[in-house]
């Protein structure tokens, strides 16, 4: 079953996405892998705990209760910094990469160097060639035969 590209032009063409509906979807995505990271932290914390990690936080003092405030503003402090690396770096990979052909076209290799390569004769190379579909078989003995699926 192939999917029909006018049946879901969003998704084949996301530039016609509104700025609204992708700051949405943009959001629901985020949400999305805060809860799906939240219900590893049941595990995360009982592997810690078995490490012996649970003395870290007292012993570097965090579990005063008038460090609250200062924590907190530490933690937000370290967010915009990793934010705003993290919005560096993807800005200046679409720099670099936007618009550029990001792969090279493959070489047609002829019929006189494909038979060679696969070990195979011209007429099963001619085979492979032209079949869409092609499947490899192995006996009892280890020989290799083909089936050709004309589609």
């Amino acid at each position: 079953m192939k999917a029909d590209p006018k049946a879901d032009p969003i998704i084949h063409h996301p530039e016609r996405q509104k700025p609204l509906q992708r700051a949405i979807f943009t959001i629901i995505t985020m949400l999305a892998w805060t809860l799906w990271v939240s219900l590893w932290l049941p595990l995360i914390t009982l592997v810690a705990w078995l490490l012996g990690l649970q003395d870290v936080y007292v012993k570097l003092g965090l579990d005063h209760p008038f460090r609250a405030a200062n924590d907190l503003g530490m933690v937000l402090q370290v967010a915009v910094i990793a934010a705003l690396s993290l919005s560096a770096w993807a800005f200046y990979n679409r720099m670099r990469f936007a618009g550029k052909q990001k792969r090279r076209a493959n070489r047609f290799i002829e019929l006189a160097e494909m038979a060679p390569a696969l070990d195979a004769s011209f007429g099963t190379a001619q085979q492979l060639r032209s079949s869409r579909r092609s499947v490899v078989h192995f006996n009892d003995q280890g020989s290799m035969y083909l089936t050709v699926e004309d589609a």
